[in-house]
């Protein structure tokens, strides 16, 4: 019997997918909580998974190499763009806010990927 004709409970999930959805649970759970103890324990909580869930990420794309290297040239091509826009932004907007906004996402962008 294949894993697509189990029952959707017997069917082998995705970690990363599953550990999301409980994350996403207990963000509703939080704001629910009676008491600042049951949300300390639930944010703590949460910060294991989001350890959990992007060391998955992590994993998922180191052992894709080949997804990587096909990757790399779009990344190289959208920085290009973005430091465009980030370098033109005093003539995109007005808005300071939103120029600040928008060249500081920027730059946290094209420190991960220079």
């Amino acid at each position: 019997m294949s894993s697509s004709t189990l029952p959707a409970a017997l069917q082998n999930p995705d970690p990363a997918a599953t550990y999301q959805a409980a994350y996403d649970a207990l963000s509703k759970a939080y704001w629910g909580a009676s008491d600042l103890s049951n949300k300390d324990m639930i944010h703590s909580a949460q910060e294991g998974i989001h350890d959990i869930i992007t060391a998955l990420n992590e994993q998922k794309l180191a052992s894709n190499t080949e997804l990587f290297i096909q990757l790399n040239p779009k990344i190289k091509a959208v920085n290009v763009a973005l430091q465009k826009i980030k370098d033109e932004i005093a003539q995109i907007t007005k808005n300071i806010n939103t120029a600040s906004a928008v060249t500081s996402a920027i730059t946290k962008v094209l420190s991960c990927w220079p």
